[in-house]
This record gives structure tokens, sequence and C-alpha cells, in this order.
């Protein structure tokens, strides 16, 4: 699902050369020290900073590479909350792209999927921030000229030796010329004058807020219409043309939910696929199929995403309701 870049206009340091934020590796210890809490927020394609992630990388070898992050306190029950890791899986991503495959700030991501694996029993402290170590591994580089135009990922996330989520994904990029002739007349969609339909209620996808709720009644059971509230700031950060695939994700993920309610779901595992643009001027509709519990009481949930009849996204969300 491709996913506008931010614009921008000075770079906040050389490529190759140590910056603000940037983890830097000495040459005659060899070791590697960060030098600030972060990497550029450009990286990570948000104007928020406090919403960056990922506050280091180094290379550990070809394709391989070692980053850190860092979580904010829980404010739950300390589960993964999905939207988050989501996040982190896509920033590390973009890091690696950016700093390490030459990819220019300007391209625009194409996310072509994302499955991931939690570990259930980990908890994100509520006590203070969570910090992190995140293993990439480049299993496939296809490139345009100097700079990768796709990427194949694998992705581990661990706090010393307590795993605590592992993805692969399949990243790509596109150039501001290419994505304009893509993308046409959508590119001049008016940021947030779309119909907002009334929202279902928060608690049935487990959210708190209205803003937060991705999903407005479709007229029968297991049937919703996709509403992007700006106002929902952790998943439209900035304006952008379509709608981004990390918040189709989080829209599958409170389908999900609203299916198995009134229990609570939190998924342990999500495979998603990202096929067309969904586009905010039209109506995009999510329909949900439950597959049979397995004997251990696991369940997993389908859901689809259609838009002018056609199918745009995929995902299967399983784990255990509680």
């Amino acid at each position: 699902m491709p996913e506008a870049a931010i614009r921008i206009h000075t770079l906040p340091h050389d490529r190759g050369s140590p910056g603000p934020n940037l983890r830097v590796l000495d040459a005659q210890s060899g070791a590697s020290a960060a030098v600030s809490t972060g990497v550029p927020r450009e990286y990570a394609h948000l104007r928020d900073a406090g919403r960056v992630f990922i506050t280091g990388w180094n290379r550990c070898g070809p394709g391989a590479f070692s980053l850190t992050g860092r979580w904010p306190a829980a404010h739950d029950d300390g589960r993964c909350d999905p939207r988050v890791l989501a996040q982190t899986f896509r920033q590390s991503g973009l890091t690696i792209a950016h700093a390490e495959y030459g990819v220019p700030l300007s391209h625009h991501m194409i996310l072509h999927n994302l499955s991931f694996t939690t570990n259930p029993k980990f908890r994100v402290s509520d006590g203070g921030p969570t910090e992190l170590g995140i293993e990439v591994a480049v299993s496939q580089a296809r490139r345009s000229g100097r700079c990768a135009s796709a990427l194949g990922m694998a992705v581990r996330i661990h706090q010393g030796d307590v795993a605590v989520a592992q993805a692969e994904a399949e990243f790509a990029w596109s150039s501001p010329a290419v994505y304009r002739r893509l993308r046409g007349e959508h590119l001049g969609v008016g940021w947030g004058s779309w119909p907002l339909p009334a929202p279902v209620t928060p608690e049935l996808v487990g959210r708190s807020g209205a803003a937060e709720v991705m999903l407005a009644p479709g007229g029968r059971p297991r049937r919703w219409q996709l509403r992007n509230d700006t106002g929902n700031t952790l998943l439209f950060d900035h304006p952008v043309d379509h709608v981004p695939g990390l918040a189709l994700l989080e829209a599958a993920y409170q389908a999900t939910h609203a299916t198995v309610a009134p229990a609570r779901f939190t998924p342990e595992t999500v495979i998603s696929t990202y096929e067309r643009y969904v586009e905010f001027d039209e109506p995009c509709w999510l329909e949900a199929e439950l597959r049979p519990a397995t004997p251990s009481g696991r369940l997993t949930v389908l859901v689809t995403g259609t838009q002018s009849g056609r199918t745009a996204f995929r995902a299967g969300l399983s784990g255990a309701p509680c």
C-alpha cells in the first residue's frame, strides 16, 4: 500500500556524515555510540518527532543491521499496542532504506505486505520507557540506479534475551515523478474534506475515544464502512493522498475486536497484504469472517477491505481472546 512521503526541503545531515540523532562508528575502536536519542523524524516520514520509536542503528554485515528503539510507558495492561508495534516495524524498514540503501527522502514508500507474530507474555513497562533491541535482515534488494527500489526484510524485536515480536515485510519506493503519474487526479484530494460517518462505539473496537474509531456501521453483521478521522494523529500524522497501510491494519484490528466482542482480543499473529490504494473520497467496506476456534481456543478472523467493488487489502489476525 503506497504511502506519501513528507516533502523535505533541507536534510538533517549529508548522507554518510554523522549528524544529529545518529549512531556513529569509531574508526579506531570499532565501537559505536549514540550521538543523541533518536533518528531524524524525516527518516520515519513523520512530523511528530515524539512518535519516532527508533533511536539508532548500526550495520553489522552485508544486509544485517542492529537498531535500538524505545516505546513509551504503557497506559493499559502492558500488552503490545498493535499500532505502536506496526509503526516500529515500519520505521525500522524506513531507517535502513534511507540510511543504508540510498533511498531519497522524497520517494514514496509502498508497503506490499506485513506479517508478524508477538510474544503474548511480554508486557510493556508502565513505569517509564521500554528500551528495545531490533535486528533487521535484508533478504531481497532490488535497485534502480544508485538507490534501492524494493527491499524484503525480516525484523526481530527483543528486550535483552526476551523476544518481543518478529516480522517479515516487503517495501518498495517510487520517485516523485512516477508517483505523480501513478496517482493522477487523486493527488488533489482535499485533506479532511471527505464525509466522516458516525463511528461505532469505541468500546466495541477496543478504543477509548471516537476519534480513534476506524469503523462505522455497515448495515449488516460483521460489515463496516471505513472512517478516516484526521483527528486521529497517531495514524494520520500529516496530509497524504490515500489511506495509509497502517491505518488499514488498525481498521482490520478493530474489525477483529468487534467480531469477537464482548471478549477482548489482542492479536498474536497478523498477516496482511495490500493490493490497491484506498481513496479517502470513496466508501471502503470491511467484512470479517470468524474461523472456527482451535481446540486450544485460538481464534482467527479474516478481514477483507473493498472499494469500488475491488479488493484493496486483506488481513488475517489470530490470537486467544481474553
